[in-house]
């Protein structure tokens, strides 16, 4: 199906949507029962009328940025200084249209960009213990990439995630849930933010699904003790003249890509992507662990090659807190301070974050002059402040080696990134 009609569909039912709520609307800050796909996090009340429900959502992200990189020879500058810049600023809505129909969109406000593009956008039916999603939307994706960039312990997502393209693209899926487990799946095309500059190509075609399950899921006033499995797969095809790209920056890197595997000659035509989940909660010490591997075939001569990576996370919440778990959709939301700033001499919610990320790339069909193949190995620590809910600072160190598999690339490469975010979400 194509994305088009898919999204524009959702987003003409948006905007009749918000206008009979803003018309009609009375303030309200209750929220209704949770939904699979559709949070209801946020600050802002909303309005209601009958059934119908409307809110306005948004977050900010502001990072410095201090970083040593070393290409190692090859013909790229390498990055050494200090810089600030806009990671993400989100503006959006959310609501319902009746106690089954519910809506999501948030756009990209990138202050560098000319355009604004969208993240979520889709119409969403719900169940009883089911949704159907209709437009842009991620709900099949693995563990990291189904926790909010507002939530994630670090700055950045694994390397893997970043070389397999991970993200959100148009299509209708399906998503069941209970308690403690969760399955979805997809038939998904381009995202609603590809340019459509040539109608002689197919659409890309993304088939996909995820499960979780956690045997051990209990929640008390001293916290959560949690375990959860999950495994996700997804089959995608570039659509014919295309081919996928696939690139790695350095842990917590916002520059260049020492990884690098071109759109053409050894860009895949397809690729398979498999990934097992593990995630563990005891009170306020956390575990994460994803390993993911990709077979792909080479455009031009139809080579087969692989990528794999995993990453490994370790977190200590020194306050007490535990991260919260939605057993229905299998991922980790927003940890809300026991005592915030300001409260009963409190100070918020803090805590120790640790990652070890390995992602290998040494593989590749015919080897092109103009990729750069290899492993990169990193660790990073990091501290995370809350002092309010929906407010959060983040502190990190990241340090990555890179070790090239081409003897034309020259010497190894490593890269040091300090990093401190401010963020708020509304």
């Amino acid at each position: 199906m194509k994305k088009n009609l898919l999204t524009k569909a959702a987003l003409a039912v948006l905007a009749t949507a918000a206008g009979a709520t803003a018309a009609h609307a009375q303030s309200a800050p209750a929220a209704p029962a949770p939904t699979h796909s559709t949070s209801w996090t946020g600050t802002v009340g909303e309005d209601r009328f009958g059934d119908a429900r409307f809110k306005m959502r948004g977050r900010f992200q502001y990072d410095v940025l201090s970083s040593e990189l070393d290409f190692g020879g090859l013909p790229t500058t390498d990055e050494n200084g200090t810089r600030s810049y806009v990671r993400r600023a989100f503006l959006g809505v959310q609501g319902r249209l009746t106690e089954n129909w519910r809506y999501k969109v948030d756009f990209i406000l990138a202050p560098s960009a000319t355009s604004i593009t969208v993240d979520d956008a889709f119409l969403e039916y719900v169940g009883d213990d089911w949704s159907l999603v209709i437009g842009e939307h991620n709900i099949t994706s693995p563990l990291e990439d189904r926790i909010s960039s507002l939530d994630i312990p670090f700055m950045e997502r694994s390397s893997i995630y970043s070389v397999a393209g991970f993200g959100r693209r148009a299509g209708v899926g399906v998503i069941f849930g209970g308690a403690n487990w969760s399955a979805s799946g997809a038939v998904q095309g381009d995202s609603v933010n590809s340019a459509e500059t040539s109608f002689a190509n197919n659409e890309e075609l993304n088939v996909s699904g995820r499960f979780t399950f956690a045997p051990i899921f209990e929640t008390s006033p001293e916290g959560t003790q949690l375990l959860h499995f999950g495994v996700s797969a997804r089959q995608r095809n570039a659509g014919g003249t295309q081919a996928f790209t696939y690139e790695a920056r350095p842990l917590n890197g916002r520059g260049g890509r020492p990884l690098s595997v071109s759109g053409v000659g050894d860009g895949g035509e397809s690729d398979t992507t498999y990934g097992v989940e593990l995630a563990g909660q005891y009170g306020p010490f956390g575990l994460t662990a994803e390993y993911i591997v990709l077979n792909g075939e080479t455009l031009t001569n139809g080579e087969e090659f692989e990528y794999s990576g995993y990453y490994v996370d370790l977190s200590w919440s020194l306050t007490g807190e535990s991260r919260s778990y939605r057993g229905n959709q299998g991922s980790f939301g927003a940890i809300v301070p026991r005592r915030p700033l300001g409260t009963d001499g409190g100070y918020g919610h803090l805590a120790l974050a640790g990652r070890y990320d390995y992602i290998d790339m040494t593989d590749a069909g015919i080897g092109l002059a103009t990729d750069t193949l290899g492993e990169q190995t990193a660790y990073a620590i990091g501290l995370d402040w809350i002092p309010v809910d929906h407010v959060r600072f983040k502190l990190n160190y990241a340090h990555s080696e890179i070790d090239y598999a081409n003897p034309g690339d020259g010497a190894d490469g490593e890269a040091t990134i300090i990093s401190l975010r401010s963020q708020f979400d509304f």
